[in-house]
């Protein structure tokens, strides 16, 4: 969360309004590509004199575009990962399995998905 701009960008915690946890989802600039991850913890290391700001992600692997709908579908592999947070381009929305689709989808027709349309996911 950025204070000084009130503007909420993503979050990670276990005690979320005290009604269960709340971890985001966010698009990570991957080493060759895209990728999708949940963000379960956020938090600095320091070593000697640098600081490096740090996130715990949950990572998915995008499977391409659902046949019908157009969706990006992922999956779940169970990869958990550590990355630097200015990685993160932004917050995405995940979608869970439902009787309709089997897999995890990113929901991208509307803003600010749409500039997901114009990069070449694998």
């Amino acid at each position: 969360m950025s204070a000084a701009l009130k503007y909420d960008l993503l979050r990670a915690t276990p005690r979320w309004r005290k009604i269960g946890p709340r971890y985001d989802c966010v698009l990570i600039n991957g080493a060759s590509q895209l990728e999708f991850a949940k963000v379960y913890g956020l938090f600095s290391v320091r070593l000697s004199s640098a600081a490096y700001r740090i996130a715990l992600i949950h990572r998915y692997r995008s499977v391409g575009r659902h046949t019908s709908s157009e969706y990006i579908e992922l999956t779940d592999n169970g990869d958990f990962d550590f990355i630097f947070i200015d990685t993160i381009i932004r917050s995405v929305h995940i979608l869970p399995p439902s009787t309709y689709n089997h897999r995890f989808t990113i929901q991208d027709l509307q803003s600010p998905d749409i500039h997901l349309r114009l990069e070449s996911l694998q």
